[in-house]
């Protein structure tokens, strides 16, 4: 159990007769008996908070590890043991991938010199070794000033606190171009532009027989071209779930599988998996281009492609947009787009489209969908992260109870967080200074309900005994 975990710790302090990979190798069979553990019988919180406990875990030994790191670098002392290199040492004991063990030594330095206040959040167990990367990685990159680059630190270990690595580096990059604008955008376009020349060079598609009845598609391309697969395709991959329950067939109350599909358990929902949807969808694509009468050298109807951009960066052609998809896409390809592609630019500063469509519609438009997307970025609900092409537009106030169809009360979700506000306790509103969504636990989360925007990611609610 969980608490057994801590009672361990404590008892181990001070420490027992012993060096420190003793000591170490004590915690490892404490921890490792776990093993034995039946979850099955284990309440869900339980289970929820043994993860969040085990990844704290899991931060203090990288810690340690780093400070041990450290000292064999500083020290040079793998050669005790034969190695050539500490960075050789670490990649071969870590069993990882070439890279590893440079990247573990770089990050020891880090850690233990300059940076030494992400070292004690990874020792508390508040940001992870990932996060840790990023927040130094980010710093180092920043000119050389102490006071700046330490209050740059502070503002990321904040940030961490609620966001994953993937958020946090996008955090870092607006820290970066806030507080060294001309030297962010130079990198970042140079660095952006390099690597769209070489996906675009790199370009293949292959679909190649697996020797076992089927086929293996391949590939690889830029985002640029996925952007336009992926308006086509996500549509048509949407979940296709039955008017009822037992309308495919089967028996509601029988096992899977009686109606012909192994995965269908007969509830009305869409069996399949977003793999399995995304073939579907590909294969339904070539079907309805097949049935048209557009000739291969006419262009036909194009996807339309949205996009998030400046508007002094659309003319001038320097800097980048955000997809609906959520990838990041440089400026002239954003240009090229408009070439042969009906691309929707949400030109960030206009108002050209009219945002509030009060009571005469029910359905979102498309030019406030653009806002909502402009506003929210990804799904709203605390902790998650889903583009948008996988979102909807929720009312927060339902339509059918009076609620217009305007920016002022939607709310981008996803699909599986817009069903847990309309089937749980958790409620949305948008703040009243900056009109930007903010959500209500259940009091069983927070007796007081105190709005929250961003979920604290190692932190859950203590377990009742």
């Amino acid at each position: 159990m969980v608490t057994g975990i801590v009672v361990v710790m404590t008892e181990l302090q001070p420490p027992p007769p012993g060096g420190p990979a003793q000591i170490v190798a004590g915690v490892c069979g404490v921890v490792s008996e776990l093993g034995q553990t039946l979850w099955a019988a284990r309440p869900p919180e339980e289970l929820v908070e043994t993860v969040v406990v085990l990844e704290r875990l899991r931060s203090v030994v990288d810690a340690v590890q780093l400070q041990v790191v450290a000292e064999l670098d500083a020290t040079d002392g793998a050669r005790c043991d034969q190695w050539a290199s500490v960075k050789d040492f670490v990649t071969a004991v870590g069993g990882g991938r070439k890279g590893d063990g440079p990247r573990a030594v770089w990050l020891a330095r880090a850690v233990t010199g300059d940076r030494v206040a992400t070292g004690r959040a990874l020792a508390e167990g508040r940001v992870s070794r990932v996060q840790a990367e990023v927040v130094v990685r980010a710093v180092d990159r920043l000119p050389v000033n102490p006071a700046l680059r330490d209050a740059a630190e502070q503002l990321l270990l904040t940030e961490a606190v609620t966001r994953d690595a993937t958020e946090l580096r996008k955090v870092a990059a607006t820290v970066l171009e806030r507080l060294d604008p001309d030297g962010a955008e130079r990198r970042d376009e140079r660095a952006l532009d390099r690597l769209e020349r070489a996906a675009h060079l790199g370009r293949f598609f292959s679909i190649s027989e697996d020797g076992i009845g089927g086929v293996r598609v391949r590939g690889r391309g830029t985002v640029e071209d996925a952007a336009q697969l992926k308006a086509v395709l996500m549509p048509l991959a949407a979940p296709q779930p039955a008017s009822q329950p037992g309308a495919c067939g089967g028996d509601p109350g029988r096992s899977a599988g009686d109606c012909g599909v192994a995965s269908c358990a007969h509830d009305g929902r869409d069996p399949r998996e977003h793999g399995t949807r995304m073939w579907d969808a590909l294969i339904e694509a070539s079907r309805l281009l097949a049935g048209t009468t557009v000739l291969p050298t006419s262009h036909g109807a194009r996807p339309r492609v949205a996009v998030t951009i400046d508007h002094q960066t659309l003319v001038t052609g320097a800097g980048t947009g955000l997809l609906e998809t959520g990838e990041t896409l440089s400026a002239s390809a954003v240009r090229r787009l408009a070439c042969d592609a009906d691309v929707l630019p949400l030109v960030l500063g206009s108002r050209s489209q009219v945002l509030d469509v009060g009571r005469t519609r029910r359905l979102v438009t498309l030019g406030l969908w653009l806002a909502l997307l402009a506003r929210d970025r990804t799904c709203a609900f605390p902790g998650c992260g889903r583009p948008p092409i996988a979102c909807d537009a929720h009312h927060i106030v339902h339509w059918a109870d009076g609620g217009p169809t305007s920016l002022d009360n939607l709310v981008l979700l996803c699909r599986t967080h817009h069903t847990v506000i309309h089937t749980t306790g958790w409620q949305v509103r948008l703040d009243n200074t900056d009109r930007h969504p903010e959500f209500l636990p259940p009091a069983r989360l927070d007796p007081h309900r105190r709005p929250i925007r961003h979920r604290e990611l190692r932190t859950t609610t203590p377990l009742r005994t």
